[in-house]
């Protein structure tokens, strides 16, 4: 008992000194003159065009930042040894944070996804996660280097999104790696075909899938192959296809 009564003290004054912090920043922020309209001002601190700009703003006065929290950082990892996020030599807690943050290069963390205010990343790397499907277009304006393992996409009605839906929607992708998740199959034998009908599919760099179930349409893909001079293919089956469809694939592989 004596424990808990300590530990609750002590989690009183964090979040005391916390909260005096905050305030103790607020309160230093004197009232400013613009030349422009309070409403300009407002709308301009709530929409930055870019991060650079933001940062130039909240470096220029405080009153952008009280207006509009947030964190801009190349990306955040996490230490396993602290138990906590970092960006930089900073660390934190998300769940104590009241700013949104904007990420600039490297996304892996689907965890952020409620405090996200923008991503720019160039690079987004999924593992093992459930996501809507709203909550991925927040990552797909800049990416072009994606890597999704065991990852599920949702609609809003709780079904699954098709695969060719999921990479239509990375229309700046040059390399795509992708392994299907059997629990959730997403892939059709109409998905190679309607994949041909997306323009950047055509320009894609390198496209890399693993488990693929034998739905997938190899013959329409073998006929893509013979003609391809863009895409570098690797494709890794799933270990449970139908002994007609490993005989195809090996006919194939020895031509």
């Amino acid at each position: 008992m004596e424990y808990l009564q300590r530990a609750f003290l002590i989690l009183c004054r964090r979040i005391k000194r916390e909260t005096s912090l905050r305030s103790k920043f607020i309160s230093s922020c004197s009232s400013q003159s613009f030349s422009l309209p309070d409403s300009i001002m407002y709308y301009i601190s709530k929409n930055p065009s870019t991060s650079k700009l933001y940062q130039n703003l909240i470096q220029t006065c405080k009153y952008f930042f009280i207006k509009n929290p947030i964190i801009v950082s190349p990306n955040f990892h996490y230490s396993r040894d602290l138990g906590k996020w970092c960006t930089g030599k900073i660390r934190f807690k998300i769940s104590q944070l009241i700013c949104k943050f904007w990420i600039t290069e490297i996304f892996n963390l689907t965890s952020m996804l409620p405090k996200l205010y923008k991503c720019d990343a160039k690079k987004v790397t999924l593992e093992n996660e459930v996501i809507s499907f709203n909550d991925l277009s927040l990552l797909t304006k800049t990416v072009e280097d994606i890597m999704f393992i065991g990852v599920t996409v949702k609609n809003p009605d709780d079904s699954t999104v098709q695969f060719e839906k999921i990479f239509e929607s990375f229309f700046n992708v040059k390399t795509f790696r992708f392994s299907f998740n059997s629990a959730f199959p997403n892939i059709t034998s109409k998905t190679f075909n309607e994949l041909l009908k997306i323009p950047h599919f055509l320009k894609l760099q390198s496209m890399n899938l693993k488990d693929i179930p034998d739905t997938f349409d190899i013959e329409a893909f073998y006929v893509y192959m013979k003609e391809n001079k863009t895409t570098k293919f690797f494709l890794f089956f799933d270990k449970f296809m139908s002994a007609p469809y490993k005989n195809r694939l090996e006919q194939i592989c020895f031509r």
